[in-house]
């Protein structure tokens, strides 16, 4: 076994320095081809690194409302109160009104539910955090009516049903949850927006929901401070530039929770089911650059095959024709060899050799210039000062050249072997 493949080296050797410009030829368009294939391959390498960098790196923006929006779906008919009525008349009063209540459709009849005024603004209260309680300057009496807290069936329907409400005998207004809030707010002064207790449950109330949802790495759901986030912004500002946001708010921009996802492939359902969750102001993310990077690598693997495809055919003529020469000029022995009784393994191992060696040394030089080409780009790369070139994050050749060479080998020692077993098939029929 080892004589014969010792054997078949040794002539191959013999046969490529025989052959000696065809042999020159081969090498340099079989190593011209190879170094085509590994540009895409390279290509392909280096857009599945970023796409794998970009999932890893990925995640969705959830902002946070502050808005009254956020204020509950519940509506308040307030009980218009004449203070000349005792209490049994206004008792009575009470009664009637939460009986027409009760007569209007799409009312949530099991959540009808009295709170007086003073229950009501106790728990508005509540809500705000002691800063707030401090500035808020408190009603008198009077000034907020008894009310009945309810619910709808349907709130698609809400505009009707809400005017039916305020229609009613003894209503003196009719407001939903926020409406309601702005309302007590802005008796007391204060902005419209929920209160800063009553935020900061809203806040750990989005946390819990997003770690509910099964795409979600729970582990690493982050935090953005609005305030903070347009501040750094504000700093990378000229003085000049800054003049365009003079007066507006420090919290223009909402708080936001960062999210990463588990599985990309159904990113777009996830990020519906983000948007669905009550609280959430809006979700932003790049699903769409993701998708143009797998556009972009279904594109260069398609065209990657057809190159494979083109080009090896190519090395094949080349080869087979370089070993048909090499055939050609010992026909006369092989044929005195097959008649003394050679096998055609005997006969084609030389010339198979031969087509192996040519590949492999096409496949060698043509690394080389791969990788003095590519350290001759990334160094060009990392040179440049533009913003391009510190984001376009492209693989070390250190990171890929042991796939990059295992792939040469193998094209190059198949091109050689398929293409010289061509070549050698005619001679051996006599």
């Amino acid at each position: 076994m080892f004589r014969a493949i010792r054997r078949a080296f040794t002539e191959g050797v013999s046969g490529m320095a025989k052959n000696g410009l065809m042999t020159v030829t081969s090498l340099l368009v079989v190593t011209a081809c190879i170094f085509v294939f590994g540009v895409f391959l390279m290509c392909i390498f280096n857009i599945n690194h970023m796409t794998s960098k970009m999932a890893n790196d990925y995640q969705v923006d959830v902002y946070v409302s502050r808005d009254v929006t956020v204020a509950d779906d519940s509506v308040s008919v307030f009980v218009a109160r004449d203070f000349s009525f005792d209490d049994a008349a206004y008792q009575e009063k009470l009664n009637s009104v939460e009986t027409l209540i009760m007569g209007v459709p799409n009312v949530d009849v099991s959540s009808i539910a009295y709170t007086s005024a003073k229950t009501k603004l106790e728990g508005f209260l509540s809500a705000l955090s002691e800063e707030e309680k401090a500035d808020y300057e408190v009603p008198s009496d009077g000034v907020i009516a008894d009310s009945f807290s309810l619910r709808l069936e349907d709130y698609d329907s809400k505009v009707e049903t809400l005017r039916l409400l305020g229609e009613l005998k003894g209503v003196q207004e009719v407001l939903d949850g926020k409406e309601t809030y702005a309302y007590l707010s802005s008796l007391g002064g204060l902005s419209s927006q929920v209160s800063t207790a009553r935020y900061d449950e809203i806040k750990a109330q989005i946390k819990t929901e997003i770690m509910k949802l099964g795409n979600v790495d729970s582990q690493d759901i982050g935090f953005v401070d609005g305030k903070e986030k347009f501040a750094s912004f504000k700093e990378g500002l000229s003085a000049q530039e800054l003049k365009d946001f003079e007066g507006l708010p420090d919290d223009l921009i909402p708080d936001a929770y960062t999210v990463k996802l588990k599985d990309l492939s159904i990113a777009d359902e996830t990020i519906a089911e983000l948007e669905a969750l009550p609280y959430v102001e809006s979700v932003e993310n790049s699903r769409e650059l993701i998708a143009v990077i797998d556009n972009l690598k279904d594109i260069v693997q398609k065209i990657s095959i057809w190159i494979i495809v083109a080009f090896a055919l190519v090395s094949l003529f080349i080869i087979s024709n370089t070993i048909k020469l090499t055939v050609h000029n010992r026909r006369k022995e092989i044929n005195i060899m097959k008649y003394v009784g050679a096998t055609d393994s005997y006969i084609r191992g030389p010339f198979i050799m031969e087509g192996i060696m040519l590949g492999i040394l096409s496949a060698l030089f043509a690394f080389f210039v791969s990788q003095w080409t590519y350290e001759g780009l990334m160094s060009a790369i990392s040179s440049s000062a533009s913003a391009i070139s510190a984001n376009i994050g492209l693989m070390k050749f250190a990171d890929l050249w042991g796939s990059l060479l295992g792939a040469y080998l193998v094209l190059g020692g198949v091109i050689g072997a398929f293409g010289s077993s061509i070549s050698v098939r005619r001679y051996l029929h006599v």
